[in-house]
C-alpha cells in the first residue's frame, strides 16, 4: 500500500513507485533466505550506495526493519548525501539495531565527491541478489524509470560487491555527532527517533572536507 502516493494533480509520485518495486526486492530477498536456510555472512549483508537517507532504497529498508532483524540480516550503506538529519538518524537507528556489536564505522559513509553523482544508486543482497537503479544526480521526482534487478547472479554480485569496496574506502565515516544516537539501540526504542536538537550546520562540516578526486 502506497501512501500520499499522488501529487495534487492525482499523478504518482516517481519516489513512491520506487520504493513500491524495492519493498518486492526484499520480499524476494526474504523468501530466497527462508528456501536456502543459509547462514553464512555474505548470505545475510545487504550493501546500498543512495543518494541520501531519504532514497526509496532506504525507505524501503526501514520498512523492512523487522523481517531484517528476524532473518539476522546486516546493512551498511555509503551516502552522498547525509541530508535530511532526521532520516540519517532513523536510517541509523535501524542498522545499529540489526548489527548492535558493529562500530559506527562499519555500517555507514559518507562519499560526497562530485563525480560520484555520476554512479548509480546500487543494492546488492546476499551474493545472489542485485538492484541497480538510476543516477544519483538525480532528485527522486525527477528520475526515468531506470531499475534493474537480477534474482540469481552471483556474477553480477561479486563484481558489485568489489566497486562497493572500493567506493567503501575512499568514503568517510559519517561523524558521530551527526548520527547523535549512536549507541546501542534499545528494545522497543522508535525508529522514528527523538527529535532533533540544535546541531552545527552541515554546510559548515563540509566547508572542513578536503575536496576528492576519486572518479567512478
Amino acid at each position: 500500500m502506497l501512501i500520499n502516493s499522488r501529487d495534487p494533480k492525482g499523478r504518482v509520485r516517481a519516489e513512491s513507485l520506487f520504493e513500491s518495486r524495492q519493498n518486492s526486492y526484499f520480499q524476494r530477498y526474504f523468501e530466497w533466505l527462508d528456501e536456502a536456510g543459509s547462514t553464512a555472512p555474505e548470505a545475510r549483508q545487504v550493501s546500498i550506495i543512495a543518494r541520501s537517507p531519504v532514497s526509496p532504497v532506504m525507505l524501503a529498508m526501514l520498512a523492512a526493519a523487522d523481517e531484517l532483524r528476524s532473518r539476522h540480516v546486516e546493512v551498511r550503506v555509503v551516502f552522498t548525501d547525509v541530508d535530511p538529519e532526521k532520516a540519517l538518524r532513523s536510517a541509523w537507528q535501524v542498522m545499529t539495531m540489526l548489527a548492535p556489536d558493529r562500530e559506527h564505522t562499519e555500517l555507514v559513509r559518507w562519499a560526497n565527491a562530485p563525480a560520484i553523482l555520476e554512479a548509480h544508486e546500487q543494492m546488492v543482497m546476499g551474493d545472489r541478489m542485485c538492484w541497480l537503479g538510476d543516477a544519483m544526480r538525480r532528485e527522486p521526482g525527477r528520475r526515468d524509470a531506470f531499475d534493474i534487478f537480477e534474482a540469481d547472479a552471483p556474477r553480477t554480485c561479486s563484481l558489485a560487491l568489489k566497486s562497493y569496496a572500493r567506493m567503501w574506502q575512499h568514503a568517510r565515516p559519517v561523524p558521530k555527532w551527526l548520527l547523535r544516537d549512536s549507541g546501542r539501540h534499545k528494545q522497543g526504542a522508535s525508529f522514528a527517533g527523538p527529535e532533533p536538537k540544535a546541531l552545527a550546520t552541515l554546510s559548515f562540516f563540509r566547508q572542513l572536507q578536503k575536496p576528492d578526486t576519486l572518479c567512478h
